[in-house]
This record gives structure tokens, C-alpha cells and sequence, in this order.
């Protein structure tokens, strides 16, 4: 039968867990069972969700970065409100509300990335960013680095930096592959080929919140510089305040050619991405009257997101989000540092700003990121059912806990999630005990 708005409350947790398992995802519903992670969350603001039985639980996910104002940022919803009676999708003249929020990111770059043109999500904005790429050069190949992630469209897995990408047909004779960090790998890709672009992110979020080396992004300019190479950097998860600067480039004495945005630009209320282009590569591209629409999308930059996406950004200034996270984040990890003395099954503690890896080095003794991934799973479902803390592990390194609360984290909520961590690795204080408890929590989840 079909389910109206209004009767979905009448239903019961079984018959909705039903729904989601029968005509959504099976195997996904499968694994959040497995994890004692099934819980149906009725309502969320800030840092904070409750559940249906009222329960209160703090994020620390933040959506994956998406949420770096929190959840439905109150602000954002009132322009949303006040911008309801606007037409949100018309293509037969411009939209002023595009030209106003590109405005508006290109003033944040300093003028150095005076363009930009919206699409619908990360993978969509990477996607743009290649095909510019390769309608300035012409041809050539795109390189991209190990454990990196851009998504997951044809073009955007071309370039993930794990093996997963073989189960989908993908671009092999277009993308390369080199390590993070090497610029020598790096350099002796571009004397041996003829190379179009360099796809990258800054600090790699779902490879493990891996930061570069010193020095490693003033060489790739360089680089890229002398060899005419667009340098696409991917700051999806690591921008808007994330790092504690409004882009995480500006802390490593560079510019990009093209910056990819996503996730927080509209404060994770409506889908948007935006990819923001120098003049010279704009003009010798999308700029030209003959390709004006080739970048055209149907709801890419519409009304409503472009309305969130600029209050966002007042939000992101006004409030000094930026400055709060360095400040925060320099907090967070001093006192998780202290931590990973009291347990050894800590090996890392790594990022900058609120985007911070905690990694279990052991794990990786397993040589399975299946296994991996189990025992994170533990860790992750003990914070949530024992403390009510949302947490996750990187995609790419299932052995690195993610901290990424929105940038609205006070310090006693960290103090909270330094505790209950620190809880949670007394009852595993090694690779062994955590194994032991993972396979007797899984099984009893499955039973």
C-alpha cells in the first residue's frame, strides 16, 4: 500500500525496519543489525538527535562534514522560509542568486577563484572539475593518490585510491595513481606522461584524516605550474571553517586552479555543490559563448540551495567558525593525546582543526578490512548505546575513528567524548580482548 506523511508515526519500529530492509536495502540493514546500530532518530538541532523513546544522543559524525553548522541551522531554515514564494528552478534566463553566492566564494578565495558554477552534490562537483580539466588541456591523464576518495560516479571512482573502484568499470587508460605526500612519485608521473590534472585533497578524510607533508603542496604548485597542469583541489570534507581556516589551502601557501565544495555549503540542509574556477582556465573553457551550456544542470545551483548555501557562509563568518574549530580542534587533540598514553591500542592521533583520526594501529596486524571494520564497529556501537555518541571510521581505513563533530562542539562535549572513549578502551585494552568482545557482540546481535 502507499504511505502518506501523516501515517508514517502510526507505524511500529518493526514494521518500519521492515520497510527499509524489504524495499530499500537489505544487505545495508543487514550490517547496522550486525552492529547493534538500528535506532530510529526522531529529531535533531545542534550537536544534538533524540530518539523515538526521547533519548539524547551528542554527534560526533557531523554528517561527514556536512553538518559544520549543526543540524537544521536555525538561520538556514529562516531563509529558506523567507525565500519560499521564489521560483527555484527556471533555465529560460539567469538566476541572480547564482551570481550572488559565486560572488560570495570567490570574495572568501581573495579573488584568486573569481568563478564558479553549482551541481548537486561532491561527486558531481569532482566530475566537473575533470571535465574542465580535460576541456582545457585537451587531452592527458589525471592523477590522483592512494586511499583518496571523490566520490562514487564512473569519473569519481576512477580516481578512489582503494581497490573497490574493480568492482565497477572505470577510466583505467585516463587516471593514475600516486602515493600521498610523495612529490617525488608525483614528479616522475609528469616527466613520463603528458598529464591534465592533479586531483587531491588537502587532507585526506575517508584515506584515515592523513596530513600531508611540510612544504609537499608548494611543490605540487609548482609542479603543476611549470607544466601547465590544472591542480583540482578537493576540499569537500576539509573546508568551510573545517580545518580552521575558511579553505584548509590557505594553511598550506597555495592556491588551487579549481576548488571542489560540497557537504557544509549549505550548512546540510539541501544537496549543492559548487566548483570554483581561476579566470584563465575559465576563459579558455566554460567561458567560451560556444560551451556556455555545457555545464548546465537541471537543479544544480536552483534557488533554494543557492539561498542556504549564502546564509551559510554569513553563518561560517559571522560566527568565526573557523577560529572555533582551531581553537577546539588544538583543544581535542591535546586531550586525546593524554589519551592514547593510557591505552596502547591507540597507535595515531593526527589533523588539524575539528577533522581528527584516531587510529588502532594494531588492527592492521589482521590484514582484513573487513575485520577491521567488525571491530571498529564495536568500539563505535559501544559509544553509542552506552554513552550516546555518534561516531564513525574512515571509509578508506576502517582502523581510524573519525572526530568530526559540527563546529558548534563545545569544550565539555569533547570532555565527554574523551571519557566515554577512554570508557569504552578499558573494557578492550588490546587487539586480542577487542576481537574476542567483537565476536561475541556480533553474534548476539545476529541472534
Amino acid at each position: 500500500m502507499f504511505i502518506n506523511l501523516n501515517d508514517i508515526e502510526k507505524l511500529t519500529s518493526e514494521q518500519l525496519n521492515k520497510l527499509y530492509e524489504r524495499n530499500f536495502s537489505d544487505s545495508l540493514f543487514e550490517f547496522f543489525k550486525l552492529g547493534n546500530l538500528v535506532v530510529h532518530y526522531e529529531r535533531a538541532s545542534g550537536i544534538k538527535v533524540w530518539d523515538k523513546e526521547d533519548n539524547e544522543y551528542l554527534d560526533f559524525m557531523g554528517g561527514f562534514g556536512a553538518l559544520n553548522l549543526g543540524h537544521n541551522p536555525p538561520s538556514v531554515i529562516e531563509a529558506l522560509k523567507s525565500h519560499f514564494d521564489k521560483p527555484n528552478l527556471l533555465q529560460q534566463s539567469i538566476n541572480v542568486y547564482n551570481g550572488v553566492l559565486a560572488n560570495n566564494i570567490g570574495y572568501l578565495t581573495g579573488g584568486k577563484l573569481p568563478i564558479s558554477f553549482f551541481t548537486n552534490s561532491g561527486t558531481e562537483t569532482v566530475e566537473e572539475a575533470i571535465k574542465i580539466a580535460f576541456v582545457y588541456k585537451g587531452e592527458g591523464k589525471v592523477v590522483y593518490c592512494t586511499n583518496a576518495y571523490h566520490g562514487k560516479t564512473l569519473g569519481s571512482i576512477s580516481a578512489l585510491g582503494t581497490k573497490s573502484k574493480d568492482k565497477f568499470p572505470h577510466l583505467k587508460e585516463c587516471f593514475i595513481e600516486v602515493p600521498f605526500g610523495d612529490i617525488n612519485a608525483l614528479r616522475n608521473v609528469v616527466e613520463k606522461y603528458k598529464v591534465a590534472a592533479f586531483l587531491v585533497e588537502p587532507i585526506q578524510g575517508e584515506g584515515g584524516i592523513n596530513l600531508p607533508p611540510e612544504g609537499y603542496f608548494e611543490s605540487v604548485r609548482e609542479i603543476c605550474s611549470k607544466s601547465n597542469i590544472v591542480l583540482i583541489l578537493d576540499e569537500i570534507q576539509s573546508g568551510l571553517g573545517r580545518c580552521g581556516s575558511m579553505f584548509c589551502y590557505e594553511q598550506l601557501n597555495f592556491v588551487p586552479d579549481i576548488l571542489c565544495l560540497s557537504k557544509s555549503l549549505s550548512g546540510g540542509v539541501i544537496p549543492v555543490g559548487s566548483v570554483s574556477v581561476s579566470q584563465e582556465i575559465w576563459d579558455k573553457t566554460y567561458g567560451k559563448l560556444n560551451n556556455a551550456t555545457l555545464p548546465s544542470t537541471t537543479f544544480g545551483g536552483n534557488t533554494f540551495a543557492c539561498v542556504a548555501a549564502i546564509e551559510t557562509l554569513r553563518v561560517i563568518m559571522d560566527d568565526k567558525l573557523p577560529e572555533r574549530a582551531k581553537k577546539l580542534g588544538e583543544y581535542a587533540l591535546m586531550k586525546l593525546n593524554a589519551l592514547k598514553e593510557e591505552h596502547d591500542i591507540i597507535t595515531e592521533v593526527r589533523g588539524k582543526g575539528l577533522f581528527i583520526g584516531i587510529e588502532f594501529g594494531g588492527l592492521k596486524k589482521l590484514h582484513s578490512a573487513k575485520i577491521e571494520q567488525f571491530m571498529m564497529i564495536n568500539i563505535i556501537s559501544k559509544m553509542l548505546r552506552k554513552h550516546k555518541l555518534l561516531c564513525g571510521f574512515t571509509a578508506n581505513n576502517p582502523a581510524v575513528l573519525r572526530f568530526e563533530p559540527p563546529l558548534i562542539v563545545r569544550e565539555e562535549d569533547i570532555d565527554y567524548f574523551i571519557v566515554a572513549l577512554d570508557d569504552v578502551l578499558d573494557e578492550n585494552k588490546n587487539e586480542v580482548t577487542l576481537a574476542v568482545d567483537t565476536l561475541i557482540s556480533t553474534v548476539r546481535n545476529i541472534l
